[in-house]
């Protein structure tokens, strides 16, 4: 990967640089992709990279409804990704802020959008989650997305 100079980066640059973008063809209908997306049972069937194990997860699907998933790392840890809907637009279009609060009081939040659109006879699901603070968080996200969406290809496919 080649070095950046995130000082000298400007913020349109880095938002470019600090976000995971991935594009999935599902062999499943639009609606069907969005249940996968929004249904709590079936939420923690897919998501999250192959080292995490999910607990479960929470979704209120409603413009201010939290969105939480419960995983538990590899190395035993237990953590969530907590989330608030911020916009849905059911079968098309589903956003969540993620706020993540460090333990001196700061908070940094990322937003994930998922896009669905109707190509063939399955789904495109476009993928893109923004506002990392660095490139190693950023990685992170990039490597667990990559599985998450294999994991719903896989459930879809089941």
């Amino acid at each position: 990967m080649a070095q950046v100079d995130m000082a000298s980066a400007d913020r349109e640059d880095l938002d470019e640089i600090l976000k995971v973008e991935i594009h999935r063809d599902l062999d499943a209908p639009r609606a069907r992709v969005f249940e996968a997306l929004t249904i709590p049972e079936q939420v923690a069937q897919w998501w999250g990279p192959a080292v995490n194990m999910v607990d479960g997860a929470e979704v209120d699907a409603k413009i201010g409804g939290r969105y939480l998933v419960h995983m538990r790392g590899e190395n035993g840890e237990d953590f969530s990704m907590r989330g608030k809907i911020t916009e849905l637009s059911p079968p098309e279009k589903l956003v969540i802020e993620f706020t993540r609060t460090f333990e001196d009081g700061s908070s940094r939040s990322t937003v994930l959008t998922l896009t669905l659109t109707e190509r063939g006879g399955g789904t495109r699901l476009h993928l893109l989650h923004t506002g990392f603070a660095n490139l190693e968080l950023r990685d992170g996200f990039n490597g667990g997305w990559a599985h998450s969406m294999q994991h719903l290809a896989d459930l879809l496919a089941a």
